[in-house]
């Protein structure tokens, strides 16, 4: 008879304990990251403060996202590239999207406001002889290509009394543009107003210094603004990607601008592109936080990113009767609520 030793209980127990723990430990190896990409509708810069925190701070590897962020080219350039599949998630103005969507059908929708006010202006030198808008009539203006102040150029014209189609267009790119107004090879160039501290810092570098002719919100341009944007086949097919990236991306904009991080954020932004001015990007993001926290955001009436129908059709009609597109889209073409993480 073959007689099989016996092992001690305290060794058979020990044994036991770690044949439990390995598939345990090897079930809890992460998830590969699921490449993803940004286009920003400009130059990396303080506005931007939310997506680089979120980045930087791992809330998009947290959702098992690996972003990517891309520079811009302007409104109309991000939301073709997002349409011809460059990128999962684009930041556009709304108004490029309607009149992309009005014109060629493009299959893009908003899935988050960001910018709840236009936050367009018009910048000149501050020892220019411009003083009102009108004063631009037969000015040379720099734009850079899909640039959403000259796909609206029709309704600043209406509101500030310019004559129409009495401007010089000259095309360059966006990072050339303060350069060119600093040293006289432009009378003005419109950039969005949270720009207004870096530029002036360009300027007096070069013993030079800009003004803002004219905020159009302070015009009475009261409508929705920047959004973020997906193609629809992304948002029907693969909502649940969209809503991780909303996730994070509303995080990031919590803990940046909500919280005001500004100077950390700023850092993040640096720390990705080290050409970018820590002071004019602080400037930027300051500015910026107050069009994505406007006061019915902080009042509690809407969630960050939720749009308003009323607001949106007041968009959709002003953009269809000045840019005179092609038809008038429906609401449900333009925008979506269901990926946020919260609505009200």
């Amino acid at each position: 008879m073959i007689r099989v030793a016996r092992l001690p209980l305290s060794i058979l127990a020990a044994a036991l304990s770690v044949a439990v723990l390995l598939p345990v430990i090897g079930g809890a190896q992460p998830k590969p990251l699921r490449p993803y990409t940004l286009i920003l509708d400009f130059v990396p810069t303080g506005e931007y403060v939310p997506h680089y925190t979120a980045l930087e701070k791992g809330f998009y590897r947290d959702e098992g996202l690996d972003v990517k962020i891309l520079r811009g080219q302007g409104s109309g350039d991000t939301v073709k590239r997002i349409a011809a599949g460059q990128g999962d998630v684009g930041i556009a103005d709304i108004s490029a999207l309607i009149a992309a969507r009005a014109n060629t059908d493009v299959k893009v929708k908003a899935i988050a406001l960001w910018y709840r006010r236009p936050p367009h202006g018009i910048f000149v030198r501050s020892d220019s002889p411009i003083k009102t808008s009108k004063d631009l009539e037969g000015k040379k203006l720099a734009i850079s290509p899909g640039n959403s102040h000259q796909i609206l150029w029709p309704v600043f014209e209406k509101l500030s009394g310019l004559k129409p189609n009495s401007v010089t267009w000259v095309t360059m790119d966006a990072a050339s543009m303060p350069p060119a107004l600093i040293r006289g090879a432009t009378d003005a160039v419109p950039f969005f107003v949270v720009h207004e501290a870096r530029i002036r810092k360009i300027a007096q570098q070069q013993n030079a210094d800009i003004r803002v002719l004219a905020a159009w919100a302070d015009l009475g341009f009261d409508v929705a603004s920047t959004s973020l944007v997906a193609r629809e086949d992304s948002i029907a097919k693969d909502p649940e990607a969209l809503k991780a990236f909303l996730r994070a991306t509303l995080k990031g904009a919590d803990y940046a601008f909500r919280t005001k991080h500004f100077e950390e954020g700023v850092g993040y932004v640096v720390k990705s592109h080290p050409e970018v001015d820590p002071d004019g990007a602080l400037g930027a993001a300051q500015v910026a936080a107050r069009f994505v926290y406007a006061e019915e955001v902080t009042s509690g009436k809407v969630a960050v990113g939720q749009f308003e129908p009323v607001r949106v059709e007041k968009t959709r009609d002003l953009y269809t009767q000045y840019l005179e597109l092609k038809r008038k889209v429906t609401l449900e073409e333009i925008y979506t609520n269901d990926l946020l993480p919260e609505k009200k």
